[in-house]
């Protein structure tokens, strides 16, 4: 289901450079607010002046991907998109867009996406990306002495990993973030990663139960858990 906000926003591009477009997609995602997949038309020839000009239609809280019709194909590759960003959507994107995307606008792109054959390199590229990338969010959010959004992230982040293992191991994407750790559960049968789990997630209930701000030794206390679980799930890369 497409949220009317994202709709809305469809709408004022389309009103503003439908004539350069060829489609635009939404694809949900079980830890964003989903995204956007925009396809200009071939005779585009320069793609940032369509982009600036569609960022000033006050956009949605989702990503938006600009990719040529040729281009598609990258959205299927194992490699990241967001290095900056906490959570990078892929590898799972491609499976939520040609599965469950909706066309807003234009021609239908879902035939066009492939999806990789052998998802076995994911983890592995996932576990990559969190040591570049999310360790030194970390060390920026200290800084601004968000404890408890760090926690909260832990958690999160935790869970993701569990979800592209899953991906990567069984070839399974199809499940709410809710029901993840339960099916994480079923498939590996890794008792030090279930016991690092449950720890992470009792913190995190405590902090969230807590009116004041979490502690500095939560903060710390949820990294290590999460490097725990990347520990422990390098043995499946």
């Amino acid at each position: 289901m497409v949220a009317q906000n994202i709709r809305d926003f469809v709408d004022r591009v389309v009103a503003s450079v439908g004539d350069q477009l060829e489609s635009i997609t939404f694809y949900p995602h079980p830890f964003t607010n989903g995204g956007l997949v925009v396809v200009p038309k071939p005779d585009v020839e320069f793609i940032p002046d369509m982009i600036s000009q569609v960022y000033r239609l006050d956009p949605s809280p989702v990503m938006i991907y600009f990719l040529r019709g040729i281009e598609l194909f990258e959205l299927s590759l194992p490699g990241v998109f967001g290095w900056t960003i906490p959570l990078e959507e892929k590898p799972h994107l491609a499976f939520w867009l040609k599965k469950n995307g909706t066309v807003l606008f234009g021609r239908d792109i879902r035939p066009d996406i492939r999806l990789p054959a052998d998802t076995s390199p994911y983890l592995e590229i996932h576990i990559q990306r969190i040591k570049h990338c999310i360790r030194n969010w970390v060390l920026e959010q200290l800084g601004r002495q968000n404890y408890k959004g760090i926690v909260r992230e832990m958690e999160r982040q935790t869970r993701y990993v569990m979800a592209t293992a899953l991906l990567a191991k069984a070839r399974e994407w199809e499940y709410a973030k809710e029901d993840i750790p339960g099916r994480f559960k079923e498939v590996f049968k890794d008792q030090t990663a279930e016991q690092v789990w449950a720890d992470l997630t009792c913190l995190t209930q405590q902090v969230e139960e807590r009116q004041e701000q979490a502690s500095r030794e939560s903060a710390f206390e949820a990294v290590w858990f999460f490097e725990q679980f990347i520990k422990q799930m390098g043995a499946y890369a």
